[in-house]
């Protein structure tokens, strides 16, 4: 339930009851209070309703331009109905305006906006270059990036097409900032390298792709039903694009070509598939425009329907090939590093220089220092232990550069 208290000139008030009566209001489920200061209009509004009794009451009297009137919209914490089944019968879910004020919100490219996403884009980019997993976490919470592209859909999906143009101009501010801060800080820090966090960026996978989808859908979902849902907090970590965006700053710091490709390619996928889930679920949840928006909604729904599908499965093809790569053509090289790091690393000074795999010849073929000592026992052992993790139709086969220790004796001179 959400309750509307709407405040008219005195003698309004009988005007807007006529007009919520007949629209099917219950005399239980409104209180008109009259005073010569003005009438003051409270309804209490199951979710479905609530759209259509702003429509109407918008419609009839001018709430922004007269100072007499007002109106303002409440959700409540805790509600005991006289009826409870039906409330049970209705659809629960936020009012329009409530969804189009949190857009406007997260749209504005405001100093606030400004301040967080440079935060967040300092904070992503040291967790980056540190490989600092918690601090980067920490960057998503406070990057202002997932409100603009469900401002974006909420444009699309009302066919407001300022509201379309505000949220992507904020999150292109974003954008910016993030990626020139990413660049900065790749510059004035030494050494920095392309460690584990900023190589998991640089080679997007399909599955990342489903996690935006199922991500945008899980927040437009938790909007439609309480734009104050707790569940956000978990849709903008899940969906976070900020170390992404800084992803590609230290790549053009560091003039790494695959780095920029690769963290570009991510960001693309993530954008493009969470704006097409937010965009199908308001729309299958039941948002609707107001009545003069509704020809350039459906227009604007089925263009951008068409653009960001076929947007999202031209990535699936490069994401595809990273993916084979990733997960399927190099897992035997990754299981054989595995086996060796647990059962050979450390037996006589064995050094592992390189692993070649060989899928249609079933061979492989590992490069590696020993220690001349190094008894074929132990090449035998290593042997069963592949075999056992990947088959044994798969030949093993060992390149070894023998070494020699040398532990020359110092005399001191006195």
């Amino acid at each position: 339930m959400q309750i509307i208290h709407a405040t008219f000139a005195s003698g309004e008030g009988e005007e807007a009851v006529e007009l919520i009566e007949n629209l099917g209001m219950e005399v239980e489920d409104y209180k008109l209070i009259e005073s010569d200061s003005g009438d003051l209009l409270i309804i209490n509004l199951l979710y479905d309703k609530v759209d259509i009794i702003i429509d109407k009451l918008k419609g009839k009297f001018d709430f922004t331009n007269n100072v007499h009137r007002s109106l303002m919209i409440f959700t409540p914490d805790t509600i005991i109905p006289r009826n409870k089944e039906k409330v049970d019968q209705e659809s629960y879910r936020s009012a329009r305006e409530t969804i189009i004020n949190y857009a406007r919100d997260n749209s504005e490219v405001s100093l606030q906006l400004i301040f967080l996403a440079l935060v967040a884009a300092i904070i992503t980019s040291l967790g980056l270059i540190i490989n600092n997993t918690p601090v980067i976490v920490g960057s998503m919470i406070i990057a202002p990036v997932f409100g603009p592209i469900a401002a974006m859909a909420i444009g699309i999906v009302l066919g407001d097409l300022k509201l379309l143009g505000r949220g992507f101009l904020a999150e292109m501010t974003v954008v910016g900032i993030a990626v020139s801060v990413g660049a900065i800080f790749g510059l004035i820090i030494p050494n920095v390298a392309v460690n584990h966090a900023l190589k998991v960026r640089m080679l997007p996978t399909l599955p990342d792709l489903l996690i935006a989808l199922a991500a945008g859908g899980a927040g437009a979902y938790s909007l439609i039903k309480n734009v104050k849902s707790q569940q956000l907090v978990g849709v903008v970590i899940a969906a976070a694009l900020i170390p992404v965006m800084a992803t590609i700053g230290i790549g053009i710091s560091l003039g790494n070509l695959n780095l920029i490709v690769g963290a570009t390619l991510l960001l693309l996928g993530n954008f493009f598939a969470l704006l097409l889930a937010i965009i199908l679920v308001f729309y299958y949840q039941g948002l609707k425009p107001q009545w003069w928006y509704a020809s350039t909604a459906k227009k604007l729904i089925k263009r951008s329907l068409i653009i960001l599908t076929v947007s999202v499965i031209i990535l699936t093809l490069p994401l595809s090939a990273i993916t084979y790569q990733q997960m399927i053509k190099e897992k035997p090289e990754d299981i054989v590093r595995k086996v060796y790091r647990q059962q050979f690393s450390d037996q006589l000074e064995n050094r592992l220089v390189s692993i070649e795999i060989k899928p249609k010849s079933k061979e492989i073929l590992l490069v590696l220092y020993s220690s001349q000592e190094t008894s074929s026992t132990y090449f035998k052992f290593l042997t069963n232990e592949i075999k056992n993790k990947l088959g044994t139709d798969y030949n093993v086969i060992f390149e070894v550069i023998p070494t020699k220790i040398i532990r020359p004796t110092v005399s001191i001179e006195q």
